[in-house]
Order: C-alpha cells, then structure tokens, then sequence
C-alpha cells in the first residue's frame, strides 16, 4: 500500500494572473500563495486482479482505465502507465469541491505521486506540478491556472512566477518556525457555509481576459508587493493587499462576490481586521481575513455565525507517508 499527502493551500495575491490567456501575452504572471496543514489523502493498493477499483463520492469497479469516470483519475493512470490491478481510496480534510483552497489540484498531484512511487519513479515537484497542470488545464480542459498544482506540490510559502514561454519559476520564502507562527497567527478561515464550482465563475473570467487585463495588472502587482511585505516580515502590508486584491478581484467576473459576502467581509474589517478575500474563484467556500491577535476576540463576535476553521502554515509539499508495496523510494 501507498499513501500520499499532500496539502490544501491558500493565496495572498496573484490569482488570474496563473493562467495561460493571462501570462502568455501580458509579460508573465505572479502569485503569492502557501500550503496549509489540511490535506488530501490518497492510498492506493495493488490487486491481485486485473481491476481498477476507485473509490469517492461513489465507488467504480472497472476493467480498463478507460472505463474510468473520475476524469483525474483516469488521467493519472494514463499519464503513468497503470493498466490495471490497482485500488485508489481518496479523501479530504474539508469539503472536496467549491471550497477555494485548491482541492481538485491536490487530488491529482496526491494521485500522480502516489501511481509513480507505486511504479518505482522517484518524482520532484516540479515535475508533479506540470503532470497535474498537463492533466487539469490540457486533457481534462478546466479553466483554470497553475498556482494550485504548484503549491501542492511544493509547499511552504511559495512565490510563483509563470512566464511567458510557459516555464515557472518557485521560489520558497526563507521564513523561520517563529516567523511561521507568527504570519499563521494573524491569518484566520471562515466558512462561508456554501460551495461552489470554480469553472463557471473561471470560465467568465477567461472570457474576458482582454477587458480585464489592467485589473490583472494591478493584482500581478500586488502579488509583488505581497513579496516584499514576507520577505521583511511586514506581515500587517500583506493583510493590506489582501484587501487590495480582493476590491480588484470582485470586478473580474460575475458570482465572485454577492451581498452575503460582502456583509460577512465588512463585518471583518469592522472588527479591526486589516483584508481578507474569499480564497479560490470565488462564490462560497472560505473566507480568508488577516487580523491582528488583539483584534481577534471582537473578530470572532462578528463572525460568530460561521464556522472558523483553525489551521498553520504547512512547510511541506506532497509526500508519502505510507509505502509497504513492490515501489522504492530513490
């Protein structure tokens, strides 16, 4: 058996400024983004049949890749030569689908790194970043960027540069346990107790990429600023872009925010949080607000009605922490 972990994550500021319509002819793009200590799990058992067994919100027993309906899944396979005689279990720490911290993208750089320990295949990750982006972006078509597969791969506190000729370049923020704690203290998730699919909201999005392109500007440069803001550790000038990137990323695309939101937001800020943003496409799923620890007690009243989900800062990627089957780690 094998078993894989590998991290949700959440963003500080860049985001849309990792998909290709973007980068490709605006001079590159940036995102600021770090992994969080809830994770997706992945185990996958060899069978002494020739079946694929996969199991998820249901369970398919099939007897060739291609019958496969959970599309990452099936791509996975292909894309690392698994025939068949294999049982894949997977399961997440929060909801899986519409939460905005990048489930789906760690499901499959979980599920790549998990079929190729199981074929004897030492992986980086980089090279399970670009698999899961070849896996979402080109063969299952979602409007989507790269900033997820790449901070689930990595881990840590990232910084993501994706340049014009498709090439990315990581960059881990040299941060001590102490400054860790330090930045996880101040940062706080909310529930906004609804889901959403990322792809319609993507989708529009992508659709008017032209129109939008000096917002994204303006978000690729608050990503920069995030940059600078870690690297001193000016923690409160990141809780500013926060606030920066989410009065620009409302204007992208329709869904992103509504009227419960914004109240949930406002009440944030009215309690002395310095910004916060809705992690991921937008719509539901969690709300990400930066507040100082003073401000916290009042924070928590305003919000009182949504569930607060406590979490710090991952300084890992994807890894194995299981492996008694036929694979070695090199």
């Amino acid at each position: 058996m094998i078993v894989t972990q590998t991290p949700l994550r959440i963003s500080f500021a860049g985001g849309g400024t990792d998909i290709p319509s973007y980068y490709e002819s605006r001079g590159g793009g940036h995102v600021v983004s770090a992994a969080i200590d809830k994770y997706v799990t992945v185990c996958l058992f060899p069978r002494y049949d020739n079946k694929i067994y996969v199991h998820w919100s249901r369970i398919e027993i099939v007897d060739s890749v291609d019958q496969i309906q959970h599309e990452l899944v099936r791509e996975a396979l292909r894309l690392t030569g698994i025939k068949g005689g294999v049982e894949i279990l997977m399961q997440s720490d929060i909801p899986a689908e519409g939460s905005g911290l990048g489930s789906s993208s760690s499901v499959t750089v979980g599920l790549l790194h998990a079929c190729h320990v199981y074929q004897g295949d030492a992986v980086g990750p980089a090279q399970l970043a670009e698999e899961a982006c070849e896996i979402e972006i080109v063969r299952c078509k979602k409007p989507i960027g790269k900033q997820d597969q790449y901070i689930a791969a990595y881990g840590g506190v990232q910084s993501f540069r994706f340049n014009t000729n498709g090439d990315t370049q990581a960059e881990e923020f040299a941060l001590s346990d102490r400054d860790l704690r330090a930045l996880s203290a101040n940062l706080c998730l909310f529930y906004t107790e609804r889901t959403r699919s990322a792809n319609p909201i993507l989708a529009d999005q992508g659709k008017k990429m032209a129109s939008n392109g000096a917002h994204l500007d303006k978000i690729r440069d608050l990503a920069d600023d995030a940059y600078t803001a870690i690297n001193k550790r000016e923690f409160d000038r990141l809780g500013l872009a926060l606030a920066q990137n989410w009065s620009l990323k409302k204007r992208l695309a329709e869904g992103i925010s509504d009227s419960a939101i914004d109240a949930m937001y406002d009440r944030a800020i009215s309690a002395g949080a310095l910004g916060g943003k809705i992690v991921g496409a937008g719509g539901g799923g969690f709300l990400l607000v930066y507040c100082r620890g003073e401000c916290q007690p009042a924070l928590m009243k305003a919000l009182a009605e949504y569930r607060r989900m406590p979490f710090l800062i991952e300084r890992d990627g994807s890894k194995v922490i299981f492996n008694n089957g036929r694979a070695t780690w090199k």
